[in-house]
């Protein structure tokens, strides 16, 4: 008997028996990967079944990681892997993913201060960064499995694709909402990233957010989006700061 996951926000997801099923809900960014790649990762379930419509995976018994040090640094181990596999993933779809819900705001006539605000930075985060490095691009608690044997596993690889690593470190912390010193241990266990970079990419992180969360009706928004508006502010001070630094170390 299939049991529904209430968790889900774009697709229909049941617990099959020993299997996780998904009934795909296909939009523009997701379900482009060759599911196939994912069995280079062990830390993947294995793929039972996969067709245009729907797909299957072993069911992990487990729970959400709880944010700890230990976990922090499992996590950023296997992103790192991830980063390092070389896996021959979708071309990045960030920079469209920004354009067409830009374009559904237009549609919808809701100005939102701070996407103006920011746009111009946005643009030059997405011109600048890498796209050549394998990502999962929705990493947060609920798509993190930790089973009885502690072993850690990612979940949904819907969005998967092509990127700068960056955005992924940055996808974990916003969406973990981890506090500096969590975010330190958190990168210290990852070892190769430049700081700065991260920063641009919580910046990403949030404006992409806000955005995706007005593509839905005002009244069916999953959550509100005034955290991530103010956050921004907040980041690109820290950014702006940090460069300032730089500028004065440099001269």
């Amino acid at each position: 008997m299939k049991i529904k996951i209430e968790k889900g926000l774009t697709n229909n997801s049941y617990k099959d028996g020993q299997f996780f099923y998904q009934e795909k809900k296909k939009n523009s960014f997701n379900h482009r990967i060759n599911y196939d790649l994912l069995s280079n990762l062990d830390f993947v379930p294995k793929m039972i079944h996969n067709n245009d419509k729907d797909i299957y995976f072993d069911w992990i018994e487990g729970k959400e990681i709880e944010v700890n040090d230990i976990n922090l640094a499992k996590v950023a181990h296997l992103m790192k892997t991830l980063h390092n596999s070389k896996l021959d993933f979708p071309p990045s779809n960030h920079a469209s993913r920004i354009k067409e819900y830009r374009k559904i705001l237009v549609e919808k006539n809701i100005k939102i201060p701070v996407i103006d605000k920011y746009f111009k930075k946005i643009n030059l985060i997405l011109r600048n960064m890498k796209k050549d490095i394998p990502l999962h691009n929705d990493l947060w608690l609920e798509n993190i499995i930790i089973d009885k044997n502690e072993k850690i596993w990612f979940v949904d690889w819907e969005y998967a694709s092509k990127g700068d690593k960056h955005f992924d470190l940055a996808y974990f912390i916003e969406s973990c909402r981890l506090s500096d010193e969590q975010e330190t241990v958190f990168l210290n266990a990852y070892d190769d990233y430049d700081y700065e970079y991260v920063l641009q990419h919580r910046i990403l992180v949030l404006y992409l957010t806000i955005l995706w969360l007005h593509t839905f009706p005002e009244n069916n928004m999953p959550f509100g989006d005034q955290e991530f508006i103010e956050k921004i502010d907040s980041i690109s001070n820290k950014l702006e700061e940090r460069q300032r630094e730089w500028k004065k170390i440099k001269f």
